[in-house]
């Protein structure tokens, strides 16, 4: 792999970080649509998290094209001796246990918040539709990360079949 290529892999791994990241914004959507509600804040989230996935579906698409632009061009023998998907394997487990990271607390202080609100009641529904969706895309979260850390070989080889062919 050359250096490019390593950076273009990565590029590629952060906009899989983009769509994840997108769900925190583009889960009011729904909501929107459920309580016939649009107001600045919620238009505003729903527009950083289409502007996310846009950029992700760029990144996606061109990662040589940035990456060319990061790095210059090096002569054809500046490889590295690691195999792509060794590369990308280590890069989706360290993108899962980052995620994880920042999805674990942020639902435990969420569900705590909540569970001090409850008192006597069920936790479940002292929530309204927004914090039930806000819960249920924190586990969604979670579980993608979970899937980027468990699966991150399989990954890898299916992010990196491209590059192990040239």
């Amino acid at each position: 792999m050359s250096p490019q290529q390593i950076v273009g892999l990565s590029v590629r791994i952060f906009a899989i970080w983009l769509v994840i990241s997108s769900f925190h914004y583009t889960s009011i959507i729904p909501y929107n649509f459920l309580s016939n509600e649009t107001n600045k804040e919620t238009l505003v989230s729903s527009v950083i998290g289409i502007a996310y996935l846009i950029a992700a579906l760029v990144i996606w698409f061109f990662p040589m094209a940035i990456a060319n632009k990061l790095i210059p061009k090096t002569h054809f023998e500046n490889r590295f001796k690691t195999r792509p998907d060794e590369v990308a394997s280590v890069a989706i487990s360290i993108l899962g246990l980052w995620k994880i990271t920042n999805i674990v607390p942020a639902l435990i202080s969420y569900l705590f918040q909540a569970y001090l609100n409850a008192g006597e009641r069920s936790l479940f529904s002292t929530l309204d539709s927004f914090g039930k969706t806000d819960i249920f895309f924190m586990i969604f979260e979670l579980l993608i990360a979970l899937v980027l850390l468990i699966k991150a070989h399989k990954i890898a080889l299916m992010l990196t079949k491209q590059y192990s062919l040239g």
